[in-house]
């Protein structure tokens, strides 16, 4: 329930109080005086909107709508545990109104994009992931990714622009602030997490569509029905995005092409897939449309045009990524090449597999992406040397493995133990 203060030139009070019973107000205190009829209304989440619309139709209504959950209890005193229990999605006006409010000042958006992109430099240049996390604690990518999907599902063009600018400042700054620190500190070659956040997963897609539909139904429920709380979501809304921004920067110093191609294209996908998934929930769950809030007043055409080039813009990153691998595809490769390398070191006699793994560098061999096939080997068979034993996996793996990928480069390094 949320409670609000309604205050109407004087002779509109039975009206008044009509309408409060029609949308189910409970409670209603009547503070009307000479000059003015002025009420205290309890209204539920969802009616608060059309009950607003409503009462447009007096002379100019004052209206103090206060965010925050009210628990009213009224007679049968019976059905309390019930009334408790009857919690339900924000109203569309005040879903809409708090993403304006959570814009925030410029500075403290440039300054909290600054120390994300230092914390991040830090944490891939020392090699230490919980500083990655405190980066995704600390970066205010939620803010614009989430009124983004607000403007297009409320068909606003002037809020999706100024929400796309704070966005494009905020990833601008975290890269610039990288930038810097590896001018200060230079780098020659790419730490191991560096290598490791350069490559892209094929569902890479997921994250952003979860991350999205996430922070918007957390934006759309009501204070006591939110089971997650709203810094959990802002964690996952970047947790894509502050590595990445981070590695841009270390990447423009060293002009790795490669790194700063595959971070971009991470960066553009997730701000693709949490915009049309977060887009959605608002539309059809928090019933934010160009109709549907007080006030509002915005463009079907706009949030129409907007959903459509960020669908196609989806479905176009995602045929690049599956249309030449392995370069937008190396994370999720890893895996399908380290079976293979699995299965067919099972055929082998004489041996049993303690470890196996297979990696991508970021260099190329002619045109060809390295993958180095590592296996850790137990010998059971002594009269076999290591030597010959290490050739003879290396020539069956060569001969016998077998994936639907042309453009790879196999390396090799087998390690023969024995107990």
């Amino acid at each position: 329930m949320r409670q609000l203060i309604i205050k109407v030139p004087k002779g509109n009070k039975e009206k008044i109080l009509e309408t409060i019973s029609e949308f189910n107000g409970k409670n209603t205190v009547d503070l009307s005086s000479e000059k003015e009829d002025a009420f205290i209304v309890y209204l539920p989440n969802e009616k608060v909107n059309n009950f607003l619309k409503k009462i447009d139709e007096f002379e100019e209504p004052e209206i103090s709508l206060i965010p925050r959950g009210v628990i009213t209890l009224y007679p049968p005193a019976s059905e309390s545990p019930d009334q408790v229990a009857d919690v339900k999605p924000k109203s569309s006006l005040e879903i809409y109104l708090g993403g304006i409010q959570s814009v925030g000042s410029m500075f403290g958006l440039i300054g909290y994009s600054f120390v994300a992109g230092i914390i991040v430099w830090i944490g891939l240049f020392t090699t230490t992931t919980y500083l990655l996390v405190a980066a995704m604690l600390v970066a205010p990518f939620a803010g614009p990714a989430m009124n983004a999907a607000l403007a297009t599902a409320a068909g606003k063009a002037p809020l999706l622009k100024s929400s796309l600018m704070r966005y494009a400042v905020a990833i601008t700054t975290g890269i610039i602030a990288s930038f810097l620190l590896t001018l200060i500190f230079p780098l020659k070659t790419l730490t191991p997490l560096m290598e490791e956040v350069s490559q892209v997963s094929k569902f890479a897609i997921f994250l952003p569509l979860v991350s999205g539909f996430a922070g918007a139904i957390n934006i759309c429920q009501s204070q006591r029905d939110s089971l997650v709380s709203g810094a959990a979501v802002g964690i996952l809304v970047a947790a894509s995005l502050a590595p990445p921004v981070g590695l841009i920067g270390a990447g423009l110093y060293m002009m790795d092409w490669p790194v700063v191609l595959s971070s971009l294209y991470r960066i553009l996908l997730q701000l693709l897939g949490i915009h049309f998934a977060a887009t959605l929930v608002f539309y059809f769950y928090g019933k934010v449309t160009p109709n549907g809030v007080r006030f509002l007043k915005g463009a079907k055409k706009t949030g129409l045009i907007t959903t459509i080039v960020v669908f196609l813009g989806i479905g176009a990153m995602m045929y690049w990524q599956f249309r030449r691998p392995p370069f937008l595809r190396k994370a999720s490769m890893n895996t399908e090449l380290a079976e293979v390398l699995d299965t067919e070191l099972k055929k082998i006699p004489h041996i049993k597999v303690l470890n196996k793994d297979v990696t991508f560098t970021n260099t190329k061999m002619g045109n060809k992406s390295i993958a180095n096939f590592e296996a850790t080997i137990l010998k059971t068979d002594t009269v076999i040397s290591h030597e010959e034993l290490e050739d003879g996996i290396i020539r069956h793996l060569k001969k016998n493995m077998k994936y639907p990928y042309e453009n790879i480069y196999e390396v090799y390094q087998i390690h023969v133990v024995t107990d």
